[in-house]
């Protein structure tokens, strides 16, 4: 987990490593103020996610991904890239992967 902040036109980059045998993975963008709107992108080994945007998943100030494959996910190092799309000042956030 972590806990940052960003403003307007900034990028914030994160990474993990995901082994192999992994078949699910939970990546958590949590700001909680709707009137303010971030981006993730995700860059695999192998392919690039998104990018998703405030209400991808129906809730404004979020973005919650659940990843699964019954086989696997691509293992390597998995990097993600959050940017300041719309934001007024700072604004906190907390980002999550497991």
């Amino acid at each position: 987990m972590s806990i940052s902040s960003i403003a307007q036109g900034e990028t914030n980059w994160y990474s993990t490593y995901v082994a192999p045998g992994t078949t699910e993975l939970v990546i958590d963008l949590n700001w909680g103020d709707a009137s303010n709107s971030l981006r993730l992108r995700i860059y695999t080994p192998r392919s690039v996610l998104g990018p998703y945007y405030n209400a991808y998943d129906g809730v404004n100030g979020r973005i919650y991904l659940y990843m699964k494959d019954t086989v696997n996910l691509h293992s390597g190092i998995w990097q993600f890239e959050v940017y300041g799309y719309q934001v007024t000042g700072a604004q906190d956030y907390t980002i999550i992967w497991r």
